[in-house]
Parts: C-alpha cells; structure tokens; sequence
C-alpha cells in the first residue's frame, strides 16, 4: 500500500483570502496554505494580512513569519521590542504574550507549530 501526500502551491501575490476569525470575531484575513499537520502536533501555514491597528496577542504555537509588506512593532510582555518590515523573518515560542503596532498595511508568511 502506498501513502499518498497532497502538495500545498500558493503564490504571495494571491487575492484568495478570506476573514481570519479568533473567537469568532474578524482579525485580519488569511490565505490557508496548510490547516494540518502529517505527523504529530498541530501545522497551520498561509498568508495573513490585516490593517493598521494595534491589538495584544498570545501566540498560540510557536510562531515563526516573513514579512512580505508594511511595518509593525512587536512588543514581548516584560522584555524586548522588535521593529519588523518588508524581509524581515522572526520566530516567538509559544504563550508569548506580545502586544503588536501595525504602522503600515501587513502581510506576512507564516507558518505555527506545536
């Protein structure tokens, strides 16, 4: 018997995106790349965008992202802030609370495990 694997294809230039929800509520949108994993443990990947705002935020996996477009500051709850735009990649660990400035409209690739 062989295994069969799906190939997940996007292109950061898509239009395809729909409301992310976080406890039902819109935040920002996003285009599903990947909604699972293949093995163990949770695998979440695609494309999010949102506007200018600022919000707080806990990671809910590890986190790690490439900003596509726009700016935004990241601030860790007790420790450090980071100034993020076009180029930039980053990784936060799961539970981090952060509280996040959008200063110009957002996109970032990202993929969350664990």
């Amino acid at each position: 018997m062989s295994d069969t694997y799906r190939v997940s294809v996007s292109n950061i230039g898509t239009q395809q995106f729909e409301p992310f929800l976080s406890a039902g509520v819109p935040f920002g949108e996003v285009h599903w790349l990947r909604t699972e994993s293949g093995g163990e443990g949770r695998l979440f990947a695609g494309l999010w965008k949102h506007d200018c705002a600022t919000f707080d935020y806990v990671f809910p996996g590890d986190e790690t992202f490439h900003v596509l477009e726009g700016s935004i500051s990241i601030t860790i709850a007790g420790g450090e802030t980071v100034e993020l735009g076009p180029g930039d990649i980053v990784s936060f660990a799961k539970g981090q609370a952060s509280t996040w400035t959008i200063r110009s409209p957002f996109k970032k690739f990202f993929v969350i495990s664990g």
